[in-house]
C-alpha cells in the first residue's frame, strides 16, 4: 500500500521538468501529518530537503505555518509575538531589553524559540532564565497576566524541537527553520527576524495568505534586532496591506561596541552601571519598530520618541534586574 505522503513527496522529486511547489492546502496537509507523527523520518528528510534546494514558496510557507498554528491554545494571548531561533554569537541580547521596555509600555510579548545549542551562541530561553522571568512549560497553564514570558517550540509539539535538531545530521538548515519563525497565535503580530534579506518578501507573502500581520527585517545575526550601524530596511503587512518602514544607521562604525554575548551587559546597561552607545541604540531602535507593528503604525519617528521617554524611565518601574548571572 502506498504511504499517504508518497504523493507529497512525489509533487517535489519529479526532476526538472515534472516536479512543482505544493499549493497551500497540500503544504497544510503534509505538514498535519508530519505533526500527527503519521510521517516516516525517510519522507520527511526527503520533503525538508527538496524544499531546501528549490527553496520555499510563499504558499508552502503559508501552509506549514497553518498547520503549526493549530497547536497554539487559546491561554497563549499576546499582542506581540517574538521568535528567537537564531541565537547569538556577536552581540548581547539588546532586543531582550526592548522586549522588557515593550512590557513595561503595556504590551504582552510572548517570546518563542529554540532550546538546542550551537557552540558560540547564547539563547533567549537562557536570558529569560538568567532574570527569572517566566518560561512555559505547560502552553495550557499560561498566564495571561504576565507580560513578558518565553515558550520554547518543543511545548507546542516536540517533534518541532526535533526537526530545528536536524542540521546536526542533514548538514544544513531545513525549512523548518524558517517556518518557525512565520508562527503566531490568531490576533497577534509576528516580529519576524532574517539572515537574508531576499526571504522577506516571501514571508510577507505568506503573512497575507494567512491574514497574519507581521513585521520583517534582516536583523543583528538573524534576531529581530536593530543594527545600528546599518541601514534597516522593515517589511510590514497589516491588515492585509505591505509595505516598508525605513530608519537610518547612526553611523557605519561605533567605537564602542560589547566585545561579547554577557548577559551581564543587559543588567547593567538597564541599570544605569553602564552606557553604551551601539547597545542603547539597538534597543531602542527594535523597540520602535515593534512598537510601530503592535499599533500597525509607520509612524516610526513618533514610536522612537515614546521609546526613548520610555527608556529614560526604565528604572522606575520596579523591576529587580540588579543580580549578578
Amino acid at each position: 500500500m502506498t504511504h499517504s505522503l508518497a504523493d507529497y513527496v512525489r509533487i517535489l522529486a519529479r526532476g526538472k521538468n515534472g516536479s512543482r511547489s505544493m499549493t497551500f492546502a497540500e503544504a497544510e496537509y503534509c505538514m498535519q501529518q508530519m505533526l500527527s507523527g503519521n510521517a516516516r523520518p525517510e519522507q520527511i528528510g526527503a520533503i525538508f530537503m527538496l524544499l531546501r534546494v528549490k527553496e520555499e514558496s510563499p504558499e508552502e510557507l503559508a501552509g506549514f505555518a497553518a498547520a503549526i498554528n493549530r497547536l497554539w491554545p487559546d491561554t497563549i494571548q499576546a499582542d506581540i509575538i517574538w521568535p528567537s531561533y537564531a541565537g547569538k554569537r556577536r552581540q548581547p541580547f539588546w532586543c531582550f531589553l526592548s522586549m522588557l521596555l515593550l512590557s513595561h509600555m503595556g504590551y504582552r510579548i510572548l517570546a518563542h524559540g529554540s532550546e538546542a545549542h550551537t557552540a558560540g551562541r547564547l539563547y533567549l530561553h537562557e536570558v529569560f532564565r538568567a532574570f527569572g522571568l517566566p518560561v512555559i512549560h505547560d502552553a495550557n497553564k499560561a498566564d495571561s497576566r504576565q507580560t513578558l514570558q518565553y515558550l520554547p517550540c518543543s511545548v507546542l509539539n516536540p517533534v518541532l524541537q526535533e526537526w530545528l535538531s536536524l542540521k546536526s545530521i542533514l548538514g544544513v538548515r531545513s525549512p523548518i527553520n524558517t517556518v518557525m519563525k512565520t508562527i503566531a497565535p490568531a490576533g497577534s503580530v509576528s516580529l519576524q527576524g532574517i539572515f537574508h534579506p531576499n526571504y522577506a518578501q516571501v514571508h510577507i507573502e505568506a503573512a497575507r495568505i494567512n491574514q497574519q500581520d507581521c513585521l520583517v527585517i534582516k536583523g543583528e545575526g538573524g534576531e529581530f534586532e536593530v543594527n545600528p550601524e546599518r541601514d534597516c530596511t522593515a517589511t510590514y503587512c497589516f491588515a492585509g496591506q505591505t509595505g516598508e518602514i525605513h530608519t537610518a544607521k547612526l553611523a557605519s562604525h561605533i567605537d564602542d561596541k560589547i566585545p561579547d554575548t554577557g548577559i551581564q551587559w543587559l543588567a547593567d546597561l538597564w541599570n544605569g552601571v553602564c552606557d553604551n552607545e551601539y547597545a542603547r541604540q539597538a534597543v531602542i531602535n527594535t523597540a520602535a519598530l515593534a512598537l510601530c507593528a503592535a499599533e500597525k503604525s509607520t509612524n516610526i519617528a513618533a514610536s522612537r520618541q515614546r521609546c526613548a521617554e520610555a527608556w529614560q524611565k526604565r528604572q522606575h518601574y520596579g523591576v529587580d534586574l540588579k543580580r549578578k548571572h
